[in-house]
Formats: C-alpha cells, structure tokens, sequence
C-alpha cells in the first residue's frame, strides 16, 4: 500500500518541476533574442528619397529677394557707352525763292548720339532709344560780277529717334526721328564793292527716317554710319537733306 503512495508523491515533484520550469524557459528564450538597436530598426523601415527641388527656384528666390545685385548679362555682352560721332555729308534741297521744286545745295555737319535707352533696365528699349544733336550747313551762290547774292542756313537740332533694329548683335537698324531747334539764316547782297547782310534767327522742325549701322570693330570701338532722309521746316519753308555720315561710336 506504500507502492502508490510514493508513486503519487514523485508525480506531484514532477509536476512542480514542470510548472517551476516554464517561467524560466521563456525568461532564456527572450534573453537569447537578439536586441533591436534603433539604426537597424531604421534601416530595415522604407527609406523616404529627397524631394528634388526646381533648379531654377533658388535663382529666382535669391532674385526676389536681392533684386538689383544681379548685373544683367546684356550689359556684359555690350559694354559700350553708348555715344558715338559721325561727320554729315550729302545734297541739301532748299527751298527756292524763285518758284522751282528746289534749288540744290552742299550739306554738310557733325552728328553726336547718345543711346539713352541704356540708362533703362530694358534690353528692347537699351538699342532702340537715342537722341541727336546736330549741326548741320548748307548754302547757295547766284549772281553776276556786278550783283551776287549768297546764302548760309545754319540747323542746330537736338531729335530723339525710336530704331527698329535687327542681325545677331542688333548693329543694324531702320529709325525714325522727330526733333526740333533753330535754324540761322545769314545772307548778303554784293553790288560791286557794296556789301549788305541779313541775319535772322527762326525756329526749326527735323522729322526724318534712315537706316543705321553699327558694326563692332572691337570690344569697346564700333564703326557708325547711317543714311537717312531728312526735312527741316523753317517757318513756311522746307528743306530736305539727303545723305548719310559716317563716324566711330564706343
């Protein structure tokens, strides 16, 4: 009768070793996994790529925000001043006291230019305005040995042009021109040894059109003409300048 006594107290200690054991299998299983460290737990998440910005959004954020800092690049493909001077020669027809179309006459002058336009921060504009100031010359002769006559018309003018220009460096052009000035009148009456002179003073209208060149001979030097078809009103007169110039600009 002790037989099933002993069985029943060794089946009771195993049972407690069971239940003794199974905390402490799970404690080892834990312990024996491996430990998660933050880089790896990073590195085996999906990975979220950069956004690519716009190329050209910083140039035109640091634009807006330091606007004036940034040279524009056709002041560096042309760095001329802008001025330029250019001698007039070409046929002058005035107007004629005798009745006729126009009597024929000898013109001749000096021309600067200033291209204004450069001073606005516009490349259409920066080639296409400039202003004139001219003097110009033209006269006539008529008589005999005894009684001759002799006429001077000075033009000093001061005429803003608007210039349609075109090629690969906008060296040419086709203007038109509107100004204004005086004009000097001089003239003398010779009967033999006996001289009398007139001179008067009149207010002047030029309006014209032509074309205009400026091909560069070098970084700063350009070579400048023009030819052009002009008319000069003084008072109920009107005299008209065919010709051209040709001078330096830089």
């Amino acid at each position: 009768m002790r037989t099933p006594t002993v069985h029943s107290r060794l089946l009771l200690a195993f049972l407690g070793a069971l239940a003794l054991s199974s905390p402490a299998l799970a404690q080892d299983e834990d312990e024996d996994a491996p430990y998660a460290y933050p880089d790896e737990e990073e590195e085996d998440a999906p990975r979220k790529l950069p956004r690519r910005s716009d190329p050209t959004a910083d140039f035109e954020r640091l634009s807006d925000e330091e606007e004036g800092d940034f040279e524009k690049m056709y002041r560096l493909d042309d760095p001329n001043t802008g001025l330029a001077g250019e001698v007039i020669l070409g046929a002058m027809l005035l107007s004629s006291s005798k009745g006729a179309f126009a009597e024929t006459g000898l013109g001749l002058g000096l021309r600067f230019t200033w291209e204004y336009g450069r001073i606005l921060d516009s490349e259409p504009l920066r080639e296409a305005l400039w202003a004139d100031v001219r003097w110009m010359m033209a006269g006539l002769s008529d008589g005999t040995d005894l009684v001759a006559g002799r006429n001077r018309i000075h033009y000093f003018t001061v005429a803003p042009a608007y210039e349609f220009t075109f090629g690969a460096a906008q060296a040419f052009g086709v203007f038109g021109q509107v100004g204004g000035g005086m004009a000097l009148q001089s003239s003398t009456l010779s009967i033999g040894a006996n001289e009398t002179s007139v001179k008067g003073l009149k207010p002047l209208f030029q309006y014209g059109v032509g074309f205009r060149g400026r091909p560069r001979l070098s970084d700063r030097l350009a070579l400048s003409f023009r030819v052009e078809l002009t008319r000069f009103r003084r008072g109920y007169m009107n005299d008209t300048f065919i010709g051209g110039s040709l001078g330096t600009a830089f």
